[in-house]
């Protein structure tokens, strides 16, 4: 089978880890960190010709887990890069609808009572029952991770999971030079020189 759901990448420098990951609350949050600065991120990806569109925060409490979605209401292949501060046993995981049929489309807010009212981007999401799992990881060390994919997070240790995304864009080679996020295959190609185990 093909990984075309995660890779780790060896940064140049350590990710800033955000003030609020050292809380711990007691339901699943999401916070936009659209104002967070992580200048080296900033200048690493400025010199590959990327940049960071916005960050991102996921918490997933003890014995819990995020849904299964895709970051919007349609499959596609775009790349965060993601790093996790929780347990060792915390994954992220990746599915497959077992028919499209069984996939719908969501507003956050749908399916989880712990995610914010003024939420209201869109995903696709489906039951674990009615997806297979086609690749897991642990994501505490910085990791390219397919977002547009269905995939999920999954908490089985003693404390909680914090998850930074940050979410990547690259021009589109046309007139308005527009930037779009980032997709897998490019991904592999520009953080070539920085893909681990």
């Amino acid at each position: 089978m093909e990984n075309i759901y995660h890779r780790y990448i060896n940064l140049p420098f350590d990710i800033e880890r955000p003030e609020i990951t050292n809380t711990l609350p007691e339901t699943i949050q999401h916070v936009d960190m659209r104002d967070h600065v992580d200048q080296n991120m900033f200048d690493f990806h400025h010199d590959l010709g990327l940049e960071v569109m916005y960050m991102e925060l996921f918490y997933t409490p003890p014995n819990q887990k995020l849904p299964i979605h895709s970051d919007l209401p349609v499959l596609d292949n775009r790349t965060k890069i993601n790093v996790t501060w929780g347990p060792d046993e915390g994954r992220t995981r990746w599915w497959k609808a077992k028919s499209p049929d069984l996939m719908k489309v969501t507003g956050v807010g749908d399916y989880s009572d712990d995610f914010s009212a003024e939420e209201h981007h869109r995903n696709l999401t489906a039951s674990e029952e009615d997806c297979d799992m086609m690749y897991e990881a642990n994501t505490n060390k910085p990791s390219l991770v397919n977002v547009g994919q269905l995939h999920s997070t999954y908490n089985p240790g003693e404390y909680g999971r914090w998850t930074l995304c940050f979410c990547i864009g690259e021009e589109i080679g046309n007139r308005d030079m527009k930037t779009s996020f980032l997709n897998w295959e490019n991904a592999l190609d520009k953080y070539k020189d920085y893909i681990g185990d």
